[in-house]
């Protein structure tokens, strides 16, 4: 249900911009917990794995099901029905949607030792790996999503968790890939089954999820190793600058010819106007003032007075823009290990402004706000399906104030506080602060539907 950045990036359709003043309605009916409470889960249980890579099988989906995933009209068929009115949904033309190709996503959904493999190209081809898996990805996880959209306009909800199980497993896959494209692209899948379970919670008879919802990991794709590995990418482009001695004229222009081509690879994917390194750095060199602070920092920072004062101009600014770069991705690596209410709403690290290596920064504020809204989004759904709860142990109406409910409750991950909760005749409203810069603050508007 929320618009994010990563919507346009992967070509996802942002939620209905027709409601006015950022409000959602949702029109649910009562329901129970199950017995037992966590006879639905989201994710597969233990009991459902098996020894192997599902990173191995994700790919073989595609294995002689070329005409399924990249035909045109294919393609253009999933996207009307991803996008389309549940209720226009044509669910019985849709069963089995996929066959044996989203089976073979099930079944690698259900694998227990992911890995992607990529870790030893990632340092030794750097700037000049290539993702071509990343793309039908993507395509795997617009399949798995029509499929649900499917199971839920049919009614068959047994079905339809089952493959959230699998679009949640892939989601919390792609966040062991170890570059933050990938882990992108798992929060993009994510969105998608969290939207189509928003979706599958207002079917009269679905049962109550509150518990499922509990039990998903938080987050449910991790940054980490994404972040690691696109470091990892930037040192493979740095460690051509040599710190110890002085280097030659042909040496220097190496760095600087890959590091361009580096950065104007970057900014080209980001969707950014091109950029002219080696005007930055001759500005930088020709200027004597800024030279000294240059040397002086290195200095500073551990480096020999009297090897650096041997260093030509051109390597002692590369050398200071390498520290910088160093010191402000540290910044950011370190909004990893923090709550979201406790990473500040105006951070001074911004991503690719300023500093000549700043583009090869991993985006981890960006993508933590991302996930954030996710995060949001799951604590949103929770309280719904308690409210659902509620009403079916009160003759189907809505409590006074959210401590009326007796299971527990979530905070709003942005503010580490409870939601805003204010009953109007029928009408129960959930009010959630603005986010990451947002102006307006998101209502959700829910009516019990007997």
């Amino acid at each position: 249900m929320t618009s994010f950045l990563l919507a346009a990036v992967l070509g996802i359709p942002a939620a209905d911009s027709s409601v006015p003043d950022a409000t959602v309605r949702l029109a649910v009916s009562p329901a129970a917990v199950p017995k037992p409470a966590l006879k639905y889960q989201l994710l597969p249980e233990s009991r459902e794995l098996k020894p192997g890579n599902p990173a191995q099988w994700y790919l073989r989906c595609f294995a002689e099901q070329r005409i399924f995933f990249f035909n045109k009209q294919v393609i253009a068929d999933r996207a009307r029905y991803r996008k389309m009115p549940l209720k226009d949904l044509p669910a019985k033309d849709l069963r089995n949607y996929g066959g044996n190709a989203l089976a073979q996503a099930d079944w690698a959904a259900r694998l227990d030792t992911p890995d992607w493999q990529v870790r030893d190209k990632i340092e030794s081809e750097g700037a000049d790996i290539r993702l071509p898996e990343l793309g039908p990805l993507r395509e795997l996880a617009f399949g798995l999503q029509v499929r649900f959209r499917g199971e839920v306009a049919r009614g068959e909800f047994k079905d339809a968790i089952r493959t959230a199980k699998t679009m949640f497993a892939f989601a919390r896959h792609l966040g062991e890939y170890p570059l933050l494209s990938a882990n992108r692209l798992g929060l993009a899948v994510e969105e998608m089954a969290l939207d189509t379970l928003t979706e599958m919670i207002q079917q009269p008879h679905c049962p109550n999820l509150y518990w499922a919802l509990t039990d998903l990991p938080c987050p449910l794709v991790e940054l980490r190793k994404g972040a690691q590995g696109d470091s990892l990418l930037a040192d493979a482009e740095l460690r051509l600058l040599n710190d110890e001695t002085a280097m030659t004229d042909a040496e220097l222009e190496e760095v600087v010819s890959r590091l361009s081509g580096r950065v104007g690879f970057a900014r080209e994917q980001a969707g950014k106007p091109p950029r002219n390194l080696r005007a930055e750095l001759l500005a930088r060199v020709k200027d004597l003032t800024v030279v000294r602070a240059a040397r002086a920092r290195l200095i500073d920072s551990g480096a020999s007075k009297e090897t650096t004062a041997g260093f030509p101009a051109l390597q002692v600014i590369l050398l200071d823009e390498k520290l910088a770069f160093e010191t402000r991705r540290d910044d950011e690596m370190k909004l990893l290990g923090l709550k979201l209410w406790e990473i500040p709403s105006k951070s001074a690290t911004k991503v690719g402004s300023g500093g000549v290596f700043a583009d090869l920064l991993p985006c981890v504020s960006e993508l933590r706000l991302e996930g954030g809204k996710l995060e949001q989004q799951i604590a949103v759904l929770r309280c719904v399906e308690a409210l659902r709860m509620f009403a079916a142990a009160h003759d189907g109406k809505l409590p006074k104030k959210l401590t009326d409910i007796e299971v527990p409750l979530p905070v709003d991950p942005f503010t580490g506080k409870p939601f805003g909760y204010v009953l109007t005749a029928s009408t129960a409203m959930l009010s959630i602060a603005p986010r990451g810069g947002e102006e307006k603050e998101t209502r959700y508007e829910i009516v019990i539907s007997k």
